[in-house]
């Protein structure tokens, strides 16, 4: 066990941040939106995946909605070309969204229990694997009431073995909570970044002791520093384009000219000690509790070594995120 590593819900220890494979999906669309990524290339996301396993990353996520279960096709690419072990690896996916196997695109959602139990089965075949570490309920804000179908097949996947533990990607933190009792319920995966803090969801996570997923801990790459006001817009094929209600970090393809502001007010100590301003703010997710796990989206070996080099660095100071948090709270969500 290394300085970063952390003891998770299965036994197995790895280092507390993870991998997220949103982008590498691709292209798709819900009701004429865009819903994922224009432009993705497969071999680049492959090179991707082994840069991240080379800078010691072993949490990697996904769902099989990403690319109607492409993403999930890649990583059962990469886990067979690397030297390390099945086993090494924490794997977490997603079940809730119903995709064309066709076209790809999303035509539905389900919270029919058989369905779920079925998408689990998909994904084990895709994955290429005999157990799925994590599951997640991937519907944000579904009412439990019609919820309990889906946590009655994430139970029967977990007492068969299949899966080790199971959640909700969930930002409602009453509903997050409603199955927490649940043998195997270990999670919950929410947005976490710099303008979302999500104080009120993490003291709950910490009470259950359960463990934080971080969702868009980069704002969908504003958080980078790439961006600027006057950056090219991305097309309506992406879905930062797509003009989606929930998306706040893009308007019309352009980032936020606000949040582009705020970012630059603190700027400097985010940087200060040598990071990156990502690593500034995956240090600042990685300190916000000891149960977060950072899911940064990457899509190209580079993004893979900036992300993945707060591992040298690891939490932020609490006195820097005092300072953060102090400057930023006129601009969160």
């Amino acid at each position: 066990m290394t300085l970063n590593d952390v003891k998770l819900w299965n036994g197995k220890t790895a280092p507390r941040i993870g991998i997220g494979t949103w982008v590498m999906g691709g292209e798709q669309y819900w009701n004429g939106q865009a819903t994922g990524w224009a432009n993705v290339d497969d071999t680049e996301s492959l090179r991707t995946l082994h840069t991240a396993f080379d800078r010691g990353v072993r949490i990697i996520d996904t769902a099989d909605q990403y690319g109607a279960g492409h993403a999930e096709t890649i990583i059962a690419r990469a886990l067979k070309e690397t030297d390390l072990q099945r086993d090494d690896f924490v794997i977490c996916t997603k079940a809730g969204m119903v995709c064309d196997p066709d076209s790809g695109n999303i035509v539905g959602l389900t919270d029919r229990e058989e369905d779920i139990g079925a998408a689990i089965d998909a994904s084990l075949k895709r994955l290429g694997v005999d157990h799925i570490d994590l599951v997640k309920f991937h519907i944000n804000h579904h009412a439990v009431a019609r919820s309990e179908g889906v946590f009655a097949a994430f139970s029967r996947a977990y007492e068969q073995g299949k899966i080790g533990g199971f959640g909700w990607s969930n930002d409602d933190v009453e509903g997050a909570m409603a199955f927490a009792d649940l043998e195997g319920y270990v999670a919950v995966q929410h947005d976490l970044n710099l303008f979302s803090p999500a104080d009120d969801m993490l003291r709950a996570i910490e009470k259950r002791g359960l463990w934080s997923f971080n969702r868009q801990p980069l704002a969908m790459g504003l958080l980078t520093g790439k961006h600027r006001p006057d950056s090219p817009a991305v097309g309506e094929n992406d879905v930062r384009g797509s003009g989606v209600e929930w998306l706040r970090y893009f308007h019309d393809g352009s980032p936020s000219t606000t949040l582009l502001a705020a970012l630059e007010t603190v700027r400097e100590l985010l940087t200060e000690d040598g990071r990156s301003l990502a690593q500034g703010a995956l240090g600042w997710c990685l300190a916000k509790s000891d149960r977060t796990i950072p899911l940064p989206g990457c899509r190209t070996p580079a993004q893979a070594t900036d992300n993945f080099g707060v591992l040298a660095y690891g939490p932020l100071a609490r006195e820097t995120v005092r300072r953060i948090d102090a400057l930023l709270a006129d601009t969160r969500s």
